[in-house]
């Protein structure tokens, strides 16, 4: 107690409000993946998690998509454009997916930048080596891992990668997986080569021991993120494009056509040289569009190939848009996808039976287009499917928030005095916070009696014994909101009386 010498009135300000439990965030989601540049104010930040809120502050830091290249070939007298896999990246466009499903804040961490023009960036499993699970150790504030570049590596790497983000999440227990399926743009075969069930299949390639912390889903995604307008003869490889050009050119509308002809050869003969500027380019592309259909047809075969995504990005951007609406307890699922045009394959309902009750447990996620409802996240499972705790992606997801939750609001209970004021005040804390949730409609009951409980004491989840050792034992039980996931309707005839 103070020692009060001189006369007056002193003012003593007393706390009487304990701690309170703060809900950590649910939707903040780091991507791991290659990008164009890494620099943020003059600092390589490779392999460093970077914190972004938009669109715009990603491309300020790191830089736009890649320069996708096609190689021109005609095949059975059909033109056609072949992408080069080593330009494809995801990462970019997984974030534009993320953002435009309701994707805020995440942190983005670079594994390697592919930069402009010619790529001699390799994509291998050594960019997601044991340094990027330490950096994304550190980080306390992601819920939600996405790799969506993981899919671009040789099957074995993404073997690799997959599972280790998998133990990952298992190890710090505070996150959860959003996994791609490999190759899964393509349809289902139902034999050894099935991308889902087959000896190469995701459920054999995924071997965690804890599948509770993961989802994934099937298929991929012909999203519209990329528009008619972003390829040009520019993305056509110089070993191809005088082919190309010569091919464009025999359009029988331009050699009908002298005056068309004419401009034609002028705008080929324009890009000679390497001192081309870039406002001569733009305006031989318009030229050329201007005046050929079959260069036309032939770049949007092209936008066709680069817009088919892996799903991870756009239900990175679910996931936060639920969590925001509704609450992390509500299932993320039933929701229409933004910018997709539809799924890379369609799916029946017999078809979904096996992704969604597997024998081996290993549930997949359908999304499916639906009449007149778009294309629906059409299922709630984590990978953990035939567990009956952790079989629901809200019901993981919403146990994370909870233990992050109130292990983060005991912090300051550490070293307090192991006695009945400290377990009453812990007890209180933690149920001020479930009691919040539970008016919220977060956990099930009648009553907050039938929502949650908490014990702490000596003789309820301490001993003596534990007393001395330092330990403070706590038991949270909550019940958590499982989502209706199979709807029975029943009818019957009613009996007409009189």
């Amino acid at each position: 107690m103070k020692k009060y010498e001189a006369p007056g009135v002193y003012v003593t300000e007393l706390n009487s409000f304990p701690n309170t439990v703060v809900q950590v965030p649910t939707s903040v989601a780091v991507f791991v993946g290659y990008t164009e540049t890494a620099i943020v104010d003059g600092k390589d930040v490779t392999g460093i998690p970077v914190r972004i809120s938009s669109m715009s502050e990603f491309e300020a830091r790191f830089g736009v998509g890649p320069m996708f290249r096609f190689d021109f070939s005609l095949q059975d007298g059909k033109p056609a454009l072949d992408l080069e896999e080593a330009s494809r990246f995801n990462l970019h466009a997984a974030m534009g997916l993320f953002f435009e499903n309701g994707g805020s804040a995440c942190w983005i961490l670079s594994v390697g930048c592919y930069g402009a023009g010619e790529f001699v960036l390799t994509k291998s499993v050594e960019d997601f080596g044991e340094p990027v699970w330490r950096e994304l150790a550190k980080l306390q504030e992601p819920s939600v891992i996405v790799i969506p570049d993981a899919v671009l590596l040789s099957e074995e790497d993404y073997k690799t990668v997959s599972n280790r983000c998998l133990a990952h999440c298992t190890d710090l227990q505070n996150r959860f997986a959003i996994v791609d399926v490999f190759d899964g743009n393509r349809a289902r075969t139902l034999d050894e080569n099935d991308v889902i069930s087959g000896k190469s299949g995701l459920r054999t390639l995924l071997a965690a021991e804890d599948m509770s912390f993961a989802a994934a889903y099937y298929p991929w995604l012909n999203t519209s993120h990329f528009v008619a307008g972003s390829m040009t003869f520019e993305n056509v490889s110089a070993g191809t494009r005088k082919a190309f050009f010569e091919h464009v050119g025999q359009e029988t509308a331009i050699q009908a056509n002298e005056a068309r002809k004419a401009a034609f050869d002028k705008a080929v003969k324009s890009l000679e040289g390497d001192d081309i500027s870039e406002e001569e380019k733009c305006t031989t592309h318009k030229i050329m569009r201007g005046l050929s259909k079959r260069y036309n047809e032939l770049l949007s075969q092209a936008v066709k190939a680069v817009s088919v995504m892996p799903p991870s990005g756009a239900l990175a951007g679910a996931y936060a848009a639920t969590d925001a609406q509704d609450g992390v307890w509500k299932a993320p699922a039933n929701l229409s996808l933004n910018s997709v045009v539809s799924p890379c394959v369609s799916i029946s309902d017999a078809e979904q039976e096996d992704l969604n009750t597997p024998l081996d447990g290993k549930a997949v996620n359908a999304i499916r287009s639906f009449p007149e409802r778009g294309n629906v996240v059409w299922g709630a499972r984590t990978l953990d499917g035939n567990s009956s705790e952790w079989r629901y992606v809200n019901i993981r997801r919403t146990a994370i928030m909870l233990e992050q939750s109130i292990k983060a609001a005991l912090d300051p209970f550490v070293f307090a005095p192991n006695t009945a004021p400290t377990w009453l005040m812990v007890k209180s804390v933690i149920e001020n916070f479930l009691n919040g949730l539970w008016k919220q409609g977060a956990l099930v009951g009648a009553s907050s009696e039938d929502a949650y409980g908490v014990e702490v004491g000596l003789g309820t989840t301490m001993t003596g014994a534990d007393v001395q050792a330092g330990c403070m034992n706590v038991v949270v039980k909550v019940s958590l909101l499982r989502p209706a996931e199979f709807i029975v309707l029943s009818f019957q005839q009613k009996v007409r009386k009189g």
